[in-house]
This record gives structure tokens, C-alpha cells and sequence, in this order.
């Protein structure tokens, strides 16, 4: 029997007890070391998850013999140097997001991790749920046509009292906390961006608490990605294609639901110019066309379960990797988190400078 790959996580906050109960449904990897730079916190939190190993020094854990792989939480502005520290020691990571503060930090990471050949990989868990990889399955099959307009939303409104890292200034806000998934959602599935613009709503510490993200991209298509700590959103995904539309259902961030619908052949002939007039009324009043169209139409949503936890299908992809001995995910690889950090960055110096 295959042992289960034992991790040791980097952080005691809101994300690493989010991350110890996912756990808690993957039978492949166990938490076995707690670090935090507070020594008497990784020992009650430890505690807490029944957890032997504690220590207040990052280093003591990733050098652990009982560590196989690192899980790093905490502050934005400390995961490219604990992901680092990781990789020094040959410990396969998955970083939480953003996989770093700044791009220039996320391409020293990734290089070092090439170098090295060990594993790395940003924890965008949405793009390993069996619902995104279906529509990004759909798309690539060509009969939706090609994709010309996407609109993503997330938003819900939450307190400094119990997510008081969002609204850190130095390294919280909405950008990068909740724009992070529209974006790299967006790149994965139209392509290399040309052009981002940004308008946000900040805060009286000057925190961006609600971003509006316009995205051009090489291809010609537009993205539209709103994100908000203020205020409910629709968390929904939209994608406008030349044969048809899908889409990710609420809550977009752990969605279950693809909804597709896509023009029948003879709707698509009817368009065309010259076709001959009262086609479609003919169509319609054909029983098998109708029954053609509502099989192949999914406005009303395909359900597409995650398991027993949304965390559950990319913790079961970084446990593939690392026994399959991959140094990137070819799922989420490091050029996507490079990218995404890119436009990230951007777009904050954007709304830093009006």
C-alpha cells in the first residue's frame, strides 16, 4: 500500500485551518509539521489538528525527514521566500495565492524551482474543479466556435474582524485576493493579454476593496473581471463564443454547474446570407429539431461534483505529481501564475495612480 505523502504547512491562519479540514478528506497526504515564525502558535495550533511536529522556524520544518512536501499559508508578502526555502530543501510545494507579492519575486521562484527540478505550484484550486475543466474541455472541442467575450464576477462582503489580512495594505485587497481567479481563468482560456485597464473602490486605509479588470487579449477577445469585498456579485462566469455560450454557475469560486448552449447547424445555415426566408419558423415546427436542440442545450446546467471537499481535486493533482515525480503542473504552470501576477501588479499600479 502507498504511503500517504506527509505535509508540513507553513502558516497558522484563516488558510491553514481551511487547508488541515480539506485534509482531512484526502486519504493521500496528511499533515505531519506545523511552522510558524510564532514558535508557542505552531505548537497550538499543532495541537489543535492533533499534529506532533511543531516549530517556530520555517527552516527546522522544510529540513524535517518527516516532511515530504510543504503547504504554504500565511502572509502574501512571505510565500515566494517560504516556497523558496521549500525548493533549497527539494520539497515539492503548493503555494496558496497569489504565488507571490510581485512578479519579479514569482519568476526567481520559478526559475529556481526549473533549476532545481522541484515541484511548485500556486494553489488556484478552481481550475482543478471537474466544472472548469470541463468548459475549458468544451471550448477546446471547437463546436461552441471561438471565444470572444468573457465576464467573471466573485464578490461577497466580509469584515476586517475576520479576514483581517484582506485588508492589509501592504500586501491584502481585492486585486489580489479575489482578481487572481478571473484572470488566470481568463488566460487560460483566450489567451495572452495586450492590454489591462482598472477602476477600483478603496478604502480609507487605501485598501482596494471592489476592482473592475478589462482585459484586451492578443486574440481580439474581451474580458471583464469584477471582484468585491463590499458587496454579493452574481459569482458567475459568462463565455461569449462565435457558436454558442458557456458558463460556470454561483458560486463561481467552487462552482459544480457548466451551463453550455450552442446554435443548432441550421440556425448557424439560416444566418448566412441569402438563406431562404421562414427557415427557422419551419425548424421550430419540426418535433425532432426541437428535441435535437434541447439535448445538445445546457442552459440549465450540468452538475459536476467536486467529492467531499472543492480542495479535494487539486490536492489529489499535486499528490500525482509529486508520485509521478512532475516538477510543474501542467494544470496550473508557472508561466499562467507569472502572468496572472503580472496583470495583478498592473492593475494595482493603476488604481495607485489615480
Amino acid at each position: 500500500m502507498t504511503q500517504p505523502i506527509r505535509l508540513g504547512i507553513a502558516g497558522t491562519g484563516r488558510m491553514a485551518a481551511r487547508m488541515v479540514q480539506a485534509l482531512t478528506h484526502a486519504p493521500d497526504i496528511t499533515v505531519a509539521a506545523i511552522a510558524s515564525g510564532d514558535g508557542a502558535r505552531a505548537r497550538w495550533f499543532a495541537d489543535q489538528c492533533g499534529v506532533a511536529d511543531a516549530t517556530g522556524d520555517l527552516a527546522d520544518m522544510v529540513q524535517n525527514g518527516r516532511v515530504d512536501a510543504v503547504y504554504v499559508a500565511g502572509r502574501t508578502r512571505d510565500h515566494a521566500a517560504a516556497a523558496l526555502q521549500s525548493v533549497q530543501a527539494s520539497k515539492p510545494v503548493l503555494v496558496e495565492k497569489p504565488l507571490a507579492l510581485t512578479p519579479g519575486e514569482a519568476r526567481r521562484l520559478a526559475e529556481a524551482a526549473r533549476e532545481s527540478d522541484c515541484l511548485v505550484m500556486e494553489n488556484l484550486w478552481c481550475l482543478a474543479l471537474p466544472a472548469y475543466r470541463a468548459l475549458c474541455d468544451q471550448l477546446s472541442g471547437g463546436a461552441y466556435g471561438s471565444p470572444v467575450h468573457l465576464h467573471f464576477d466573485f464578490g461577497y462582503p466580509v469584515k476586517p474582524e475576520s479576514h483581517a489580512s484582506l485588508f492589509d495594505p501592504e500586501d491584502g485587497g481585492v486585486i489580489l485576493d479575489r482578481a487572481v481567479y478571473g484572470v488566470a481563468l481568463a488566460l487560460n482560456l483566450l489567451g495572452p493579454v495586450t492590454d489591462v485597464d482598472c477602476s477600483a473602490q478603496r478604502n480609507d486605509a487605501g485598501v482596494d476593496v471592489m476592482a473592475d479588470l478589462r482585459l484586451r487579449h492578443q486574440s481580439g477577445a474581451l474580458s471583464h473581471v469584477a471582484v468585491a469585498l463590499n458587496a454579493l456579485m452574481s459569482n458567475t462566469a459568462s463565455l461569449a463564443c462565435t457558436h454558442g455560450h458557456l458558463g460556470l454557475g454561483t458560486p463561481v469560486i467552487g462552482s459544480e454547474i457548466l451551463t453550455a448552449c450552442q446554435m443548432l447547424p441550421q440556425a448557424a445555415a439560416e444566418a448566412r446570407p441569402g438563406a431562404q426566408a421562414g427557415l427557422k419558423d419551419r425548424i421550430r415546427a419540426w418535433p425532432r429539431a426541437r428535441k435535437f436542440k434541447r439535448k445538445r442545450d445546457m442552459s440549465a446546467g450540468r452538475f459536476l461534483g467536486y467529492g467531499t471537499d472543492p480542495y479535494l481535486p487539486v490536492l489529489t493533482h499535486f499528490v500525482e505529481l509529486i508520485r509521478d515525480g512532475q516538477g510543474e503542473s501542467g494544470l496550473i504552470p508557472l508561466d499562467l501564475s507569472i502572468r496572472t501576477l503580472e496583470i495583478l501588479q498592473h492593475s494595482r499600479g493603476r488604481i495607485g495612480e489615480s
